[in-house]
């Protein structure tokens, strides 16, 4: 059985343009508001990787978010555990 939490994280990601621009052109370009749900596979001090899938032996799909950039992180009211029948 899998023990692991759902786990929704807000960050703030950077975004970028791909093209030339002229300088008297420029608009603002705040960064992004981005949001992950998975389970977390790494947390320490500097960061948190999340797997977007999961099994008992392999992950499918990781991201990992700096602490720096994680503005909240929320458990999901519901664990893996409710969602596989015994």
């Amino acid at each position: 059985m899998i023990d692991k939490d759902i786990i929704l994280i807000e960050w703030v990601d950077s975004k970028g343009m791909e093209r030339w621009e002229y300088l008297d052109e420029i608009e603002p370009l705040p960064p992004c508001i981005c949001y992950a749900v998975g389970f977390i596979i790494e947390d320490n001090k500097d960061y948190k990787t999340l797997a977007l899938g999961l099994s008992e032996a392999q992950v499918l799909g990781r991201v990992t978010i700096p602490i720096g950039s994680i503005k909240h992180i929320k458990k999901l009211p519901i664990s893996f555990s409710c969602l596989v029948s015994e």
